[in-house]
């Protein structure tokens, strides 16, 4: 056999190999299946539904928004969504409850995302100024979970320092407006909606106390099958980070228009004043990690868990998308 024919063999040995190497992922974006996509009532998926990210990326999401995170695990973890979101806590019972069948892939915010209210008459400038004050949040909530993390940060402020009440969030506004509570703590858009009304005041952010991420996850199975997909699905939430960051006030009017179609009365100012407030970062790293462990730690201090759980993650979803973007 000449060197040719042993040559021309051994190529296409190579590429029988190579192709059936190839994942199940490895399909062109005309062949991608529609991804199914967990979100909740968060300032970004407003955005979502108000402009088209990921069309431009050549994949089709279909975004389903939840009422609570709660729903939104059951969701993923049922199999009825491939990818999800929520908070620090939830990802917690996440992992709890699904393991090491579950994936952090990224992020949709994090830093400022619960705020302390006042009227805005008030003269407060601290919590101490509130010691003995009727003052609301949701019991149960992140919201206070990070107030009592925030008491436990500071030698002078514990919980039984004020009378409490537990509100519903759409109830707040009113509340204070007609001085039945002096402060409400929540997360966003109520505080920006009052705060854009002229209703409210910040007194205090606390993205210094504790990060408070928004993750994404999906399922270890569905990431190692999909991942053209899960990449072009990240390079979609890179772009609404980056109008959020470079344009604010054009990102609120997507968003202000969303929320009034879906019947919620969110004006683009509030819109502004959260974009503005609160970092909307995709990618992440061991913070983010650390933060979930704290988490965790502080879940079980408290007798909300058990155990801390182990947390599995990979970026290269979203770095690869950084680098397609990029090019």
């Amino acid at each position: 056999m000449s060197k040719y024919m042993t040559f021309l063999l051994i190529s296409v040995f190579t590429i029988f190999v190579l192709a059936g190497c190839q994942k199940k992922d490895s399909k062109p974006a005309d062949e991608l299946q529609p991804v199914r996509y967990g979100g909740q009532f968060y300032p970004g998926e407003f955005l979502l539904d108000g402009y088209d990210f990921f069309s431009p990326q050549n994949v089709t999401v279909q975004h389903k928004i939840f009422s609570s995170g709660t729903e939104n695990n059951e969701a993923l973890i049922s199999g009825n969504i491939d990818i999800n979101v929520g908070s620090d806590s939830k990802s917690v019972a996440l992992f709890n409850a699904m393991g090491d069948k579950a994936l952090i892939i990224g992020t949709v915010q994090r830093g400022n995302r619960y705020s302390t209210m006042i009227r805005p008459d008030a003269t407060y400038t601290d919590w101490a100024d509130l010691k003995g004050k009727v003052v609301g949040t949701r019991f149960g909530s992140g919201a206070e979970f990070v107030l009592r993390k925030y008491f436990d940060s500071r030698d002078d402020l514990s919980w039984d320092d004020f009378e409490w009440v537990n509100i519903k969030t759409e109830d707040m506004i009113a509340a204070l407006v007609n001085k039945k509570i002096e402060a409400f703590t929540v997360w966003a858009p109520t505080s920006e909606i009052a705060e854009a009304q002229g209703n409210a005041k910040l007194l205090r952010n606390f993205g210094d106390v504790a990060l408070t991420p928004v993750l994404i996850h999906t399922t270890k199975d569905y990431a190692d099958n999909n991942r053209e997909a899960l990449v072009r699905f990240m390079m979609g939430q890179l772009e609404k980070a980056k109008m959020i960051k470079d344009n604010p006030a054009e990102a609120a009017k997507y968003a202000a228009t969303a929320a009034q179609e879906k019947g919620m009365d969110v004006a683009p100012e509030a819109f502004e004043l959260i974009f503005q407030r609160i970092n909307f970062q995709i990618d992440f790293g061991q913070e983010i990690i650390d933060e979930l462990k704290e988490t965790g730690a502080f879940l079980q201090s408290q007798g909300k868990i058990d155990e801390v759980p182990e947390f599995y993650w990979d970026d290269s979803f979203v770095r690869e998308a950084q680098t397609r973007l990029a090019k």
